[in-house]
């Protein structure tokens, strides 16, 4: 098999890049459990970097959140709001390197913006009644916070063109040599 250089400059010549699930066993064993208790009433995101859940107007800021992420986000439904932040400890190796400082960082920063962070352990799982109290104590908790926090910052909403589309369909349409190109 031959390397394209994108797939060079990722990896050695002697070890070759294969996708890897974005979820452990146990990660993925504990997001059907959350859909599940959730009953489709809110939206759960699984491994969403911090800078895509939080905004950073600083550099300095952003930089030091735009490598982390969180292993679950729990959000309103009507309106993405991340309500519930949840780091799941199990036993993987990706878990174990996972340093005390950023760990803080994490647990400071959710702190600050308002937002419950839960530490859930994989053998928590199967608790269901302990997993229910501390989700809905976390949501509380943010309700709670919102009361006394500014409102977010709302987008305007998009407004529908008034011209009609017109596209010329010569224009959409590819060309011989890109059709060679991609067959």
């Amino acid at each position: 098999m031959q390397t394209s250089p994108a797939t060079s400059a990722l990896s050695a010549p002697d070890s070759p890049t294969t996708p890897s699930p974005l979820l452990t066993s146990a990660e993925s064993l504990f997001h059907a459990c959350l859909e599940n208790l959730t009953a489709q009433r809110c939206h759960v995101q699984c491994k969403p970097r911090l800078s895509e859940v939080l905004q950073q107007e600083n550099v300095a800021g952003f930089l030091k959140i735009c490598q982390r992420h969180i292993d679950f986000v729990i959000y309103r439904k009507e309106d993405w709001l991340p309500m519930v932040a949840i780091e799941f400890e199990d036993d993987s190796p990706s878990k174990a390197g996972r340093k005390t400082r950023d760990r803080h960082l994490v647990n400071d920063i959710f702190l600050t913006v308002g937002i419950p962070l839960l530490q859930v352990h994989s053998k928590e799982i199967l608790q269901i009644d302990t997993l229910v109290h501390k989700l809905s104590a976390a949501w509380q908790q943010r309700n709670a916070n919102l009361e006394t926090m500014p409102p977010p910052a709302q987008e305007p909403l998009p407004t529908p063109p008034t011209a009609p589309l017109t596209t010329s369909l010569t224009a959409t349409r590819p060309t011989k040599a890109a059709c060679a190109y991609i067959s």
